[in-house]
C-alpha cells in the first residue's frame, strides 16, 4: 500500500473511481449524471485542494481530496474502487489524508453521502447538522472532528 500526491495523469482514473464508488450505492442514472460535475475532479484542483492517491500494487485503488479553509479542514472527496470498499482501505485513506494534509488542530469537516456517515462516526466524526441536496427531500450529514480525535 502507498499513498503519495495525484498527479495529472491520475486525473481520468481518479474520475472514473469516484463515478465508481458513487454508482456502488445504487443511485439512480438520473442522479448520477446531476453529480457528474460534483465528481469530476480537474488540474484545478490538483493545485488548490491536497489531492492524495491511495495505490496497492501500484495501481490506485482510491483518492481523497482536501482543503484548508480559514476556520476548519474540508473533506471534499474519499472515494475507493467498488471492489475495496469495505475492507478497511477507506479508514487507511482517511487517516493518511489527515496525517499528511491536516497541519494544525482545526476542525476537520465533512459533508458526507448519507450511506458514509457510519463511515465517518467509526472514525471519530460526529454529526452536527444536515445541508440539502439532490433531489429535494435528500439530505446530507454534516460532520466534524479534531484531527487528534480518533476512534
Amino acid at each position: 500500500m502507498n499513498f503519495r500526491i495525484a498527479q495529472e495523469e491520475d486525473l481520468t482514473t481518479l474520475n472514473t473511481i469516484s463515478v465508481a464508488a458513487k454508482a456502488y450505492w445504487g443511485y439512480p442514472e438520473a442522479w448520477m449524471q446531476h453529480w457528474h460535475d460534483e465528481l469530476t475532479l480537474t488540474t484545478e484542483n490538483l493545485i488548490n485542494e491536497h489531492v492524495l492517491v491511495l495505490e496497492v500494487d501500484d495501481t490506485i485503488i482510491g483518492f481523497s481530496s482536501l482543503i484548508e479553509n480559514n476556520d476548519n479542514y474540508e473533506i471534499l472527496h474519499l472515494w475507493l474502487l467498488p471492489t475495496h470498499i469495505g475492507k478497511g482501505f477507506g479508514g487507511k485513506l482517511l487517516e493518511a489524508t489527515i496525517e499528511h494534509c491536516v497541519n494544525s488542530n482545526k476542525e476537520i469537516i465533512v459533508e458526507a453521502d448519507p450511506h458514509a456517515e457510519a463511515f465517518y462516526q467509526h472514525h471519530g466524526f460526529t454529526t452536527f447538522d444536515k445541508v440539502e441536496s439532490f433531489p429535494k427531500g435528500r439530505f446530507l450529514p454534516l460532520m466534524r472532528r479534531k484531527k487528534t480525535a480518533k476512534p
